[in-house]
């Protein structure tokens, strides 16, 4: 007796994802940092039985593979917890039963969602003058998309920046802004975010150091009633002052002539920065203009 052997070539390697969908494309993703990479390839037809694996990057990571019904061959892969440095990798299902012939291959190429992995504010000034213009830049690294940088003075959003620009996985914004005095002391926060990997963000805070000229307010005594005052009564003023940085010297004017002077550290002063003046047993001459310097 004669017989004749024929080699059957099995068809094109299809792959399902970890729901038994069947993928199109040629992406696998995209996927984030932690997930679970679970396909299977399916193979039908090939006399003899073909062989059915996996390799990643050209190679062979699982070559398992099982007789599902009739001539149908799958090998499922689970590829655990990828990382970063996966991104790019090339999935490749590849099926062969002859030597005789090149193996049939289906490849898929992994896309992956990264989170930023570092914000900073570049070079802030180290003192703002109040009202001045000033431009500020904050760059992130390590986001797939880019990052989104969002700016906040405190809690309350800042929208008058530059675009961005972007190269490669690196975002930078800047932000422009005029501070007022009341800036002082706040917390300036670059806030980057890839909006497509929830829940995760990372920011950087930067305290607002505005220096401004001394603000002034005079108002008398607190205890005390301007109508109900005569002559004889002791009358004392309250000083506010408000500056950045802290004032050196105050002079109580009356009329020109400058009748008391307070140095830092030599006068009195609470808590609030309230400077007092007593002119005591008030008389009628004492009438004028009072004001401070």
């Amino acid at each position: 007796l004669c017989y004749k052997l024929f080699t059957v070539l099995p068809e094109q390697p299809v792959v399902l994802d970890r729901w038994g969908r069947l993928m199109n494309g040629t992406k696998l993703g995209p996927k984030e940092e932690g997930d679970d990479v679970v396909i299977t390839c399916r193979v039908s037809g090939g006399r003899p039985q073909p062989e059915v694996r996996w390799l990643i990057n050209g190679i062979i990571v699982d070559d398992q593979y099982e007789q599902n019904s009739g001539d149908i061959i799958e090998n499922r892969l689970l590829w655990p917890t990828i990382q970063r440095s996966d991104l790019n990798s090339i999935f490749t299902c590849q099926t062969m039963n002859t030597k005789l012939v090149e193996a049939k291959e289906t490849s898929y190429v992994l896309d992956l969602h990264l989170k930023p992995l570092s914000v900073k504010i570049i070079d802030p000034p180290q003192a703002l003058v109040a009202e001045n213009r000033y431009e500020v830049s904050c760059r992130s690294w390590g986001s797939r998309p880019h990052a989104i940088i969002t700016w906040y003075k405190g809690k309350r959003e800042m929208t008058h920046t530059k675009d961005d620009t972007q190269n490669h996985n690196t975002t930078v914004s800047t932000l422009i802004f005029s501070p007022k005095i009341d800036d002082d002391g706040k917390n300036m926060t670059c806030r980057a975010e890839n909006p497509s990997v929830k829940g995760w963000f990372l920011q950087t805070t930067w305290k607002m150091n505005v220096v401004y000229a001394p603000l002034v307010s005079i108002q008398l005594g607190s205890t005390l009633v301007a109508d109900d005052i005569k002559e004889g009564d002791d009358v004392y003023f309250e000083c506010h002052v408000k500056s950045n940085p802290s004032w050196k010297k105050l002079l109580w004017f009356h009329d020109v002539s400058c009748v008391f002077k307070i140095v830092l550290g030599k006068g009195l002063q609470s808590m609030k920065n309230v400077y007092g003046f007593c002119c005591p047993n008030m008389q009628a001459h004492f009438c004028g203009s009072l004001s401070l310097q």
